[in-house]
């Protein structure tokens, strides 16, 4: 016999799933990836970034708001984590703690510089997926993309290195230096592993 579980089981089991890579690592494309294989009763919601940039061929599928309009937004509670990157504004709604209340999971693209205010905001539902990239495959990257400088590549590839060398123990590392499809199909995995079906027999 098939039983569903509770609004208040199904909110228990709901995880905040927090994307952070270098830039470069592909975390746009991963996402992207993700959503195309997603089923139609899928348990998972990929949460749309506000940010104070017009909308480019960078791949990010985001929300451009403008300075002020963010600023009121944030102001108004209507955001449910916000950061500054970058020279821009970052943020994710409220619609966030909505769905994971209504015990749907949500990732989302995150900062890794921002992983202790995630903590703080999501406690034990949160799960650090944390994508790694060979540095001369991720200095490619960044050329091809036509960006940054020699100079400027340089000083993002010993960021990385630092940044990669302080992520919390608890942090699932996924690799993505090859096949962009088999890093879907292993984060996608790992989200099943993370979450509970909708039902119980």
């Amino acid at each position: 016999m098939m039983t569903s579980l509770t609004a208040s089981e199904l909110n228990g089991e709901a995880k905040l799933f927090y994307l952070v890579g270098p830039s470069g690592s592909g975390k746009d494309s991963i996402i992207n990836g993700l959503r195309s294989q997603l089923r139609a009763d899928s348990n998972l919601l990929i949460a749309h970034r506000y940010i104070t940039r017009a909308v480019d061929d960078s791949g990010e599928n985001h929300i451009a708001l403008s300075v002020p309009e963010f600023t009121h937004r944030k102001h108004s509670g209507l955001f449910a984590m916000d950061w500054q990157a970058n020279g821009c504004n970052y943020a994710v709604g409220n619609e966030v703690n909505t769905w994971l209340s209504m015990g749907f999971s949500v990732l989302f693209n995150g900062s890794r510089q921002q992983i202790p205010l995630a903590e703080e905001l999501f406690g034990e539902r949160l799960r650090i997926i944390a994508l790694e990239v060979d540095p001369s495959i991720l200095a490619e990257r960044l050329r091809k993309r036509g960006r940054e400088s020699e100079h400027d590549i340089s000083a993002r590839l010993r960021r990385s290195e630092q940044y990669q060398a302080s992520l919390p123990e608890e942090c699932w590392r996924l690799d993505n230096n090859r096949n962009l499809d088999s890093t879907v199909s292993k984060l996608l995995k790992y989200i099943e592993t993370e979450t509970t079906e909708l039902y119980i027999q």
